[in-house]
């Protein structure tokens, strides 16, 4: 495993930075949006080369439409803003780039969303002394 992959695999997108947050158990957790929502990718968690195509759910605290039903928000709470979120990687290697789809709720994902490495994404530097 690359060293520091969390918060050091990052993407961009048409709309937003997108951050690899953490694994819970096989499912990748992304950010999005400086916190405006959390993806949640089955099966990603763990793997860092070769990866193919996976499903998962977006979540955001609101958005265009309330769902009927809720899916687990980053905070482990019932969350009814999502949508279902397909992602297949085009590189074997780290980092790859990604295009995924995205709908709202149970719609089939229409949405397109290409996601490029950010590679030396600027970190904070501390002020010159004195």
């Amino acid at each position: 495993m690359p060293k520091n992959t969390y918060g050091d695999e990052v993407w961009s997108t048409e709309e937003y930075r997108v951050i690899y947050l953490e694994d819970r158990k096989n499912t990748a957790v992304w950010s999005y949006g400086d916190g405006l929502g959390h993806i949640f990718i089955d099966g990603l968690g763990g793997k860092f080369k070769n990866r193919g195509s996976y499903n998962g759910y977006w979540v955001q605290s609101t958005s265009s439409r309330r769902c009927d039903t809720y899916r687990e928000g980053i905070d482990g709470e019932p969350n009814y803003h999502w949508g279902r979120f397909e992602i297949t990687f085009i590189d074997p290697y780290f980092p790859s780039r990604w295009q995924a789809k995205f709908g709202l709720c149970d719609q089939n994902p229409t949405i397109t969303l290409n996601g490029t490495p950010v590679e030396n994404f600027p970190t904070p530097v501390s002020p010159p002394k004195n």
